[in-house]
């Protein structure tokens, strides 16, 4: 008994630091358990649970390192009192992924509090962890988007280049006898996620300048983008030689394990090259890393310093007044306002006569969508296609999708974006983005906005606040992007005529279905 007293004694930091720990995760258990579910579920996250205990091991193999000392704790201090504001704003909003990167940074700042400034001992774990997060869904979304058509147009060019004729329409890829479309799990992410966290292991053990170590890291996200360009290019290839069979199924996994592992050579290769640019050519690649074996004993040349104890107490205390302060506002059920189904849109608006149409490739689902709109309309030979997509919720993240992310997706390229102001009526004017889009010689008039809860938002920033503001004020998070778009036929003004008429005409019905 009288020993494990003493034990305690001895570890009382790193006790009440896993204790804590263990009551921040029963906290805000449902932020984490959104966590969990994107990561069983999205490919490009499926090393998190790796990584994870991977940080573990690496804090472990250091705790020798790290000595009975917390000098400068007072910026742990500051890390708490912003990690516990955005956890208090987290909850209140439902905004999961404030309450995830909260978490962690809380925890960060507990134990930059429990041992101070030696906290850079033990930062490449928390940065691990960080990295594993998913995004918020519009950036991801956006992030994969801009992948997609880059990894087209290098996976085009890589083709042409060993000789084939190949035909790109945005993320199509034509090759005559097939098309293969670049989908968002083809955007690379999946490849660029675990690369880089296995480019920050590297970074970490290598032995050699910040400025080597960190090169080692940042170069993972260029060669994941280029290896994943050439593995759609040996995909064409393969396929107009072989079929259609060259990209599904096992060779489509097989080929992207075997570009991964190549991915992970060429990390290797950097790192032998780096060894002859910094002069070290008598070294080899096993032992230009460092493998941080577990019997390291503490060095005396480090700082010494007594423990601080009333910086701990003060952290310790905005953990749990931070944490006690979120469980009334976990009881606050989400406003959900009644509205009419689109299904009941009308087709005939002042003379514009419209046909409705399904989305073919079950977009609807991939933008976690509650109901939408499509609908093509016509008057005096001029087309209007009209798109709504409202989302009941977007606590979870599935906030609507920009047409700045789609729209290059599609082979079309943005040649201008702005503001642009619509006169609706005397009392009301509203904001949109107005995008000038085109394919060669056809050009198109895209007006889209934001219709949340009674705002007219032109832009994905300005969304993005109102939400954080909405969710906390009213307890809601429901809203709608509404996208209008015409051809150029003679003149942009006439283009711009016909759509501002059309949306002066269709704006007063959006209520009954997307809700002030």
């Amino acid at each position: 008994m009288i020993k494990i007293i003493d034990w305690l004694k001895s570890h009382i930091r790193s006790v009440l630091y896993v204790l804590l720990v263990i009551f921040l995760v029963i906290t805000f258990k449902d932020a984490l358990h959104e966590q969990l579910i994107r990561v069983t579920h999205e490919e490009r996250y499926s090393h998190a649970p790796l990584v994870f205990f991977m940080a573990l091991y690496l804090i472990w193999i250091k705790r020798f390192e790290i000595q009975n000392h917390n000098n400068s704790p007072w910026i742990g201090v500051a890390i708490t009192i912003f990690a516990g504001a955005a956890l208090i704003i987290g909850e209140l909003s439902a905004i999961w992924t404030i309450v995830q990167y909260g978490t962690l940074l809380m925890c960060f700042g507990l134990a930059w509090v429990m041992i101070g400034k030696q906290i850079r001992k033990i930062l490449v774990p928390f940065l691990h962890l960080f990295l594993v997060i998913p995004l918020p869904y519009m950036l991801d979304v956006m992030l994969s988007g801009k992948m997609q058509l880059i990894s087209s147009d290098l996976g085009v060019a890589i083709s042409r280049l060993l000789g084939m004729t190949v035909f790109q329409d945005g993320n199509i890829i034509d090759l005559g006898i097939y098309k293969l479309q670049v989908v968002e799990a083809c955007s690379g992410l999946n490849y660029m996620y675990p690369l880089m966290t296995i480019g920050l292991m590297m970074g970490y053990m290598y032995k050699a300048p910040f400025y080597a170590r960190a090169m080692l890291f940042l170069s993972s996200v260029p060669i994941s983008i280029v290896m994943n360009s050439a593995r759609i290019a040996v995909v064409a290839i393969l396929v107009n030689h072989s079929g259609i069979e060259a990209a599904e199924g096992f060779m489509h996994y097989f080929e992207g394990w075997v570009i991964f592992l190549i991915c992970i050579g060429l990390l290797l290769l950097e790192a032998k090259l780096l060894n002859i640019a910094l002069k070290m050519n008598d070294r080899t690649l096993a032992n230009s890393f460092d493998y941080l074996e577990t019997n390291h004993p503490a060095k005396d040349t480090d700082i010494k310093g007594n423990v601080q104890p009333l910086p701990i107490i003060i952290g310790i205390s905005i953990v749990i007044l931070a944490s006690l302060s979120t469980f009334t506002i976990k009881h606050r059920d989400e406003v959900i306002p009644e509205r009419a189904n689109f299904s009941s849109f009308p087709l005939e608006i002042d003379g514009w006569k419209g046909r409705k149409y399904d989305f073919e490739n079950g977009e609807n689902q991939i933008l976690q969508l509650k109901d939408y709109l499509l609908v093509n309309y016509n008057k005096a030979n001029t087309n209007v296609n009209l798109y709504a997509g409202y989302t009941d919720s977007q606590r979870s993240g599935s906030v609507p999708h920009s047409p700045k992310a789609c729209i290059p997706g599609g082979g079309w390229e943005i040649t201008n974006t702005k503001i642009h102001e619509i006169v609706i009526n005397d009392q009301k004017t509203i904001k949109v983005t107005r995008m000038l889009i085109s394919k060669g010689e056809s050009k198109q008039l895209v007006y889209y906005w934001f219709h949340q809860r009674g705002r007219d938002l032109s832009n994905e920033f300005s969304m993005k606040f109102a939400l954080l503001y909405d969710a906390i004020t009213m307890n809601r998070t429901d809203g709608a992007i509404v996208r209008y778009t015409v051809p150029v036929y003679k003149s942009e003004a006439e283009s711009d005529q016909a759509l501002g008429e059309f949306i002066r005409e269709s704006y007063p019905l959006l209520p009954r279905y997307i809700p002030d």
